[in-house]
């Protein structure tokens, strides 16, 4: 048997209605806000609840911090970044292009010529393909060992340019492994402070100047309401002086958290012994050729002074 459809409709529209009052609070609650910060910005408001002396002073130097923090993270960056000390010539970028292109091209050739059942012809992808260098060095590596091959070791510029792709290529491997490590010990806890840390501590200094703007507007309304609403209005700024004040502890805590968190310094530490630990490496390959291209330097000022018939 079918219930009353009056009743139902009813029940249906008290939930609903129950729904509704929780948005309609808050709402209420904003209009409050944006009405008390409006008054504020045109100088209408009157009293305005100061926060507390240190509170602001953790507010200055969370946000030296949060700058900090942003600037290192974009400087940082560049280590996640390929060949960022290198800038390769406009041909070899095209050529690196037109390879890719050409690459795929082949690869979506022979797929289709498999899924048509027929032998696709080896050509195209065998072709080798020449990327750009993932570092200075190593684009100096590449040049050199280039030139070795094309004039011959015997010669003492040939036997030089050797050793001196050689020595590129050891100090471009350092250099890559100094970008791994600063990424993982520096770029990447810099983002983390940014993301947890500092953004937990903004969001928690925004509910505050929420809650303080509905206390304000509770305030000044307990002021000019009518004494048959004045306890209600008084309950509702008590409640709200509650929670404003509940909202300054959690954001000083917060805020807190960011300025004594000892990471920073961490931070720094790290990325200085990696690119110590980098240039030490690099200064100790050099130093082992720099002599040996010195010797060749002097054999080949004896074989121009001095050439054999």
């Amino acid at each position: 048997m079918a219930g009353n459809p009056a009743a139902q409709f009813a029940s249906v529209f008290s939930n609903f209605g129950d729904k509704l009052k929780p948005l309609g609070s808050q709402v209420g609650k904003q209009f409050s806000q944006m009405q008390q910060y409006a008054k504020e910005r045109m100088g209408n408001a009157g009293d305005v609840t100061e926060l507390p002396a240190e509170y602001r002073e953790l507010e200055l130097k969370v946000d030296k911090i949060r700058t900090m923090h942003e600037n290192l993270a974009k400087i940082s960056r560049n280590f996640t970044l390929p060949h960022y000390d290198y800038e390769p010539p406009l041909t070899e970028t095209v050529f690196d292009f037109a390879t890719t292109v050409s690459d795929r091209a082949t690869s979506l050739a022979a797929a289709g010529a498999r899924a048509a059942g027929v032998n696709s012809p080896v050509g195209g992808g065998a072709k080798h393909r020449e990327e750009i260098p993932p570092s200075l060095a190593h684009a100096f590596a590449r040049a050199a060992i280039l030139a070795a091959e094309d004039m011959g070791t015997q010669e003492p510029i040939g036997a030089a340019l050797k050793k001196f792709a050689g020595v590129e290529e050891k100090v471009g491997n350092a250099r890559l492994r100094m970008d791994a490590e600063a990424v993982t010990k520096f770029h990447q806890p810099v983002n983390k402070m940014l993301a947890q840390t500092v953004a937990n501590a903004m969001r928690a200094r925004k509910n505050v100047q929420s809650v303080r703007l509905t206390y304000d507007s509770c305030r000044a309304r307990l002021k000019a309401a009518k004494p048959e609403h004045v306890d209600a209005v008084r309950q509702e700024m008590e409640t709200a002086e509650d929670e404003f004040v509940a909202a300054v502890d959690d954001a000083m805590g917060k805020m807190k958290a960011v300025v004594e968190n000892p990471e920073p310094l961490k931070n720094i530490a790290d990325l200085v012994a990696v690119q110590l630990a980098y240039f030490k490496q690099a200064y100790e390959a050099l130093a082992e050729v720099g002599p040996e291209l010195d010797e060749l330097q002097v054999t080949n000022e004896a074989l121009l002074r001095h050439p054999t018939s």
